[in-house]
């Protein structure tokens, strides 16, 4: 390695010590800012309530809680208001109200209309069209919602705290374990 390599990894090592704990704070600042907020900035409360049942329909309440429990629903509408450029944020909204149409015609229902079964069912039925697919530029709708979904659900303290074995400091590499159908997945600090 030359120095000229070694003074650029050097500096981008400094880089990334020193932006840490800039982008750790703005993540928890934007926690703090959904726990927070109750009023809706950009989605109004039909498309808020869309967004709850088809994000309770994929993150259901069971012994850990649903997805509008940790609120999922505020968490998306923040990101509209500060992270989607216009362009972005308009397209997600149209394929919201597009999924709900979409649904309809599928149901004769609105999609929060629908009793738990059939929402369910209705999911499961696009989630097998969507989501078995492999995209390269333009995703679905439902596509980026649901990975966006679950993104925020296990970025939450008790999606995290409910879900998985949290492992701060773990321990050394053991690669074969035997999971145990009570067994939760274990993560810690390193991915």
């Amino acid at each position: 390695m030359e120095r000229r390599e070694a003074v650029i990894k050097i500096s981008w090592i400094l880089k990334s010590a020193l932006l840490a704990p800039t982008i750790l704070t703005v993540l928890q600042s934007c926690q703090e800012q959904v726990l927070n907020t109750r009023d809706l900035m950009v989605l109004n409360d039909e498309q808020d309530d869309l967004i709850k049942a088809i994000a309770d329909t994929i993150l259901p309440r069971t012994e850990s809680p649903s997805a509008s429990d940790v609120k999922v629903d505020i968490f998306m509408d923040l990101l509209l208001q500060d992270v989607f450029e216009d362009e972005v944020k308009q397209k997600f909204l149209q394929g919201l109200s597009q999924f709900d149409v979409d649904c309809q015609s599928v149901t004769g229902h609105r999609f929060v209309d629908l009793i738990e079964s059939d929402k369910y069912t209705y999911l499961e039925k696009v989630d097998k069209e969507i989501m078995e697919q492999e995209y390269d530029d333009l995703v679905p709708f439902y596509y980026t919602f649901k990975h966006l979904t679950i993104t925020i659900y296990f970025t939450t303290e008790q999606g995290v705290k409910q879900n998985l074995n949290y492992n701060p400091i773990p321990g050394s590499y053991i690669g074969e374990v035997d999971l145990g159908p009570d067994d939760k997945i274990i993560i810690g600090n390193k991915m």
